[in-house]
């Protein structure tokens, strides 16, 4: 029923919009005719409204497909992707008239199987920070509840780990596409390497490129959790980005994506910035 609730408003937000011009095309989900899973979809014309749909399979970020179009969209987006689109703007990459945000208020995706998706079973932000029309669902409030009276539990990683998940790498880099903050036309992996020549999958490589990745994003991650869902491998290497997520918000209480006029603390310098030791000192 909270389903078939926000679906409609969905629809109905979303024919207003393109009715009355405001929007070129609209980008959300729509029910995949081969399995159960709700998949992108674009929508230019208001008779293909209906098709749009809403549920706890709609877990692939949208943002990146906002990267680099010129024409206005409006955009069905729970907070992880609208985390994604203020990332854009901040980063100069999107402007924030040519879109409009439906924020849709999210319990979190799930699998096939039932299981929470990557990084939703960790979730702390149901609610979308940014929004031009707002899809709200009843049992937030009692999510948030609960997650206060729940006590975090930190797993501990190990090198061990790093290698057993490095060992399960192909370097087929899905996760790299999957992810709205790696839109560098050329990656660092292949700056200097000619097109006809495939990449290195040794060890070396693939620790490099993960390691590599995981500092691009420090700061800037949004927590989706498409990197997991698109490896085909079943390689978990986000929890080393999530470590150095919660090092920035820990040291710098910034959250990427939250706030559309906050500066992310690694692209700026201030006097009163810390200087954090990394053999454990708290300041330097």
């Amino acid at each position: 029923m909270v389903y078939e609730k926000q679906t409609e408003a969905i629809r109905n937000c979303c024919k207003t919009l393109l009715k009355q011009d405001k929007v070129d095309v609209v980008l959300g989900y729509t029910q995949s005719s081969l399995d159960e899973l709700l998949i992108p979809f674009f929508v230019r014309k208001v008779e293909d409204i209906d098709k749009l749909a809403w549920g706890d399979q709609c877990w692939q970020n949208l943002a990146p497909y906002l990267h680099s179009r010129k024409d206005r969209v409006g955009i069905v987006a729970k907070p992880c992707d609208v985390r994604g689109i203020v990332q854009y703007i901040a980063e100069g990459q999107l402007n924030r008239d040519q879109v409009y945000i439906i924020g849709v208020d999210c319990a979190g995706m799930i699998d096939e199987e039932g299981n929470p998706r990557p990084g939703c079973d960790e979730c702390r932000v149901h609610a979308p920070p940014l929004f031009d029309t707002h899809i709200t669902d009843d049992r937030i409030p009692q999510i948030k509840a609960a997650e206060k009276k729940s006590e975090t539990v930190q797993q501990k990683h190990t090198a061990e780990r790093f290698q057993t998940e490095i060992d399960k790498c192909i370097l087929c880099y899905a996760c790299r596409q999957a992810c709205y903050g790696c839109y560098c036309k050329t990656c660092f992996m292949e700056r200097g390497t000619p097109d006809w020549l495939p990449a290195e999958i040794d060890s070396a490589a693939k620790k490099t490129f993960h390691m590599s990745k995981a500092m691009h994003l420090a700061g800037r991650c949004v927590e989706c959790g498409a990197c997991e869902a698109a490896c085909a491998s079943g390689v978990e290497l986000r929890y080393i980005i999530k470590e150095l997520t919660d090092f920035v918000e820990d040291n710098y209480d910034f959250q990427a994506g939250m706030d559309l006029s906050a500066v992310s603390p690694m692209v700026s310098y201030g006097d009163g910035d810390k200087e954090i030791g990394f053999l454990g000192g708290d300041e330097a």
